[in-house]
């Protein structure tokens, strides 16, 4: 966000305090304060609190902050803004700054003219910027709002849309314009949901349902007030409700016209047959709104939320190939447009994807990137970034933090099934990892039940070194007999590791060196080497067993290669320690 208080201007996102044209040099950590002390202006802001907020990692004393201050007040000096800041004794701070000299005389014709010409070209942060000198105006128009709420979804600031649009929905009825008052009553149900205000939404989506009832036919907007319906009801997990809404809401689309509402429809029903095992009627859907969107006959925005659906798809179903190539095609395409206004969703898939390629340290900085954007433009993902930080931690062989990653999921609304009971038995406790893995097979939520196959391999694999036999041969029966859950290259890798596991519980060593010689050849395919060193550390423990020791110390030499490449630390002293043991046998 930019903040305007006396001649100043503080740019949050790039980092600036300027003053006029000239940007003021200020310490990283003192112009975190600034933004704190200005973002809470409206209240006395504690000590601890910003002891905490600013300095989360270091062990600093109440002279820190009153440097800090003191530092800010020489700054803000110079503009005249040296009592912006009041201590309050025993207490806390806070700003006091003049936010009403930037606005003054602002509110010209011109200077909407500006606001306009910057929407024209694509410019959104500068379009923001000069709706906001202008928000006080008493000439704005409805379109103004509606633009300048297009501006900050645009750029992934959706809470600084909400403003605008509340204004429009008044304009709009006040011009007696009951479609545009729906179609801005839709846009804040769509914000609140990426915001996760579930409540809100649906006062708003009740709002833009009274506004159409006396429409005189169908428009854009009765099929996004249908769209919006699946995607309350997926919210609140009724997946064959999601299913009939999205097909009406493609129906409506189709009636009129809508290219946009017509590949959501598509990509909600997708999102349900996948999660309800219908795989094949899934990827038909998936693939035709992906269709759409090449053949450009879909808005940015829309078509930027059927790439993150496909991309999202294929990572579920274990298919790295295709989440790969669909990524770079969604890189590519974010980069010509600027009208997407979800940045942090394209750097999560692209972190994920990277993550199972094996580059984990960068794919651990775009988890993080991405969890810092998701956290301000769509916060019901910000859980997924935690889950795929904890599945590189775990990758790693990290328990720790991966942990601390798949719990800070959970208190987001997110629950990581597959890690949290990858990560139980990487600790022994096989019985829980076997029960979370069964209760997300038996009552999986709509993202859980895209990755059945996947869950039904791990469970597969926990029971049979936990000794449970029957349990095992059951479930990869399962697996065997659901050929389209095994049709994307990851599942049918992790399928043939269950198999071993299963192989070697009946002491059947043989058929299961077979078996993880098969998944070792798909991960290796498909590029993902982290999987492929796993597959062969424990490739290398079975051939031990089977009294291969020359085989086996290729396959831990290769894996200890392969996770030192990776910066694994803990999985090179895996291997360090699984050959000390071989020596010693």
């Amino acid at each position: 966000m930019i903040f305007r208080f006396g001649r100043f201007e503080l740019d949050e996102g790039k980092r600036e305090l300027r003053l006029g044209t000239r940007i003021l040099e200020t310490q990283p950590r003192v112009f975190d304060l600034l933004v704190y002390l200005v973002r809470n202006h409206e209240r006395v802001v504690p000590k601890e609190e910003l002891l905490s907020a600013i300095w989360p990692e270091v062990i600093v004393t109440d002279s820190s902050i009153m440097r800090a201050v003191s530092l800010i007040r020489t700054i803000l000096r110079e503009g005249g803004q040296a009592d912006a800041i009041q201590t309050y004794s025993r207490q806390g701070y806070r700003f006091v700054g003049d936010f009403g000299d930037a606005s003054a005389g602002a509110h010209t014709d011109q200077d909407i003219a500006q606001a306009h010409a910057a929407c024209d070209r694509g410019d959104w942060r500068q379009a923001l910027q000069a709706f906001r000198k202008v928000q006080h105006a008493q000439h704005l128009k409805a379109q103004d709002f509606e633009r300048w709420a297009n501006a900050a979804l645009y750029i992934g600031q959706p809470n600084d849309a909400i403003y605008p649009l509340e204004r429009a929905v008044a304009a709009h009825i006040q011009d007696a314009n009951r479609i545009g008052a729906a179609r801005a009553a839709l846009s804040l149900t769509n914000v609140n949901l990426e915001g996760r205000a579930l409540a809100i939404a649906k006062g708003w989506h009740r709002r833009a349902e009274v506004y159409l009832n006396q429409a005189p036919q169908e428009t854009h907007e009765h099929g996004m007030l249908q769209w919006l319906s699946a995607r309350i009801a997926l919210f609140e997990g009724d997946l064959e409700r999601t299913r009939e809404l999205a097909k009406e809401a493609e129906m409506i689309a189709r009636r009129v016209g809508d290219a946009d509402v017509e590949a959501l429809g598509l990509i909600y029903q997708g999102h349900v047959e996948l999660a309800t095992g219908r795989i094949r009627a899934a990827l038909v859907h998936l693939d035709e709104a992906g269709a759409a969107t090449l053949a450009g006959t879909v808005s940015p925005w829309a078509s930027g939320f059927v790439f993150c659906s496909i991309v999202w798809a294929y990572l579920d179903r274990g298919d790295l190939h295709r989440a790969g190539q669909w990524t770079d095609q969604f890189e590519r395409w974010s980069k010509r447009n600027s009208a997407y206004g979800f940045p942090g969703l394209c750097r999560l898939h692209r972190g994920e994807v990277l993550c199972a390629q094996g580059n984990l340290v960068a794919a651990e900085s775009e988890i993080c990137k991405a969890r810092e954007l998701l956290a301000e433009s769509a916060r019901y993902a910000e859980g997924d970034a935690c889950r795929v930080l904890g599945e590189i931690h775990l990758l790693r062989g990290d328990l720790s933090r991966a942990d601390a990653s798949f719990r800070q999921a959970h208190e987001l609304g997110w629950n990581p099934i597959t890690g949290r009971a990858l990560l139980q038995a990487e600790n022994g406790q096989m019985t829980a990892a076997i029960t979370t893995l069964q209760r997300g097979l038996q009552t999986p939520n709509w993202a859980d039940g895209q990755r059945r196959g996947i869950l039904l391999a791990h469970l597969t694999r926990i029971a049979a070194r936990a000794g449970k036999l029957s349990l095992a041969r059951q479930t990869l029966a399962k697996l065997k007999a659901a050929a389209s859950l095994r049709e994307a290259a990851g599942c049918e890798a992790w399928f043939h590791q269950a198999r071993a596991e299963v192989a070697l519980a009946e002491r059947r060593h043989e058929p299961a060196i077979v078996a993880l010689r098969q998944a070792l050849a798909i991960w290796l395919d498909v590029g993902s080497r982290i999987n492929a060193a796993h597959t062969r550390l424990r490739l290398a423990e079975v051939l031990v067993q089977a009294g291969d020791a020359e085989e086996a110390d290729l396959e831990l030499s290769a894996a200890e290669k392969a996770f030192a490449k990776m910066e694994a630390q803990p999985m090179v002293a895996r291997c360090q320690i699984a050959a000390r043991k071989r020596n010693q046998a």
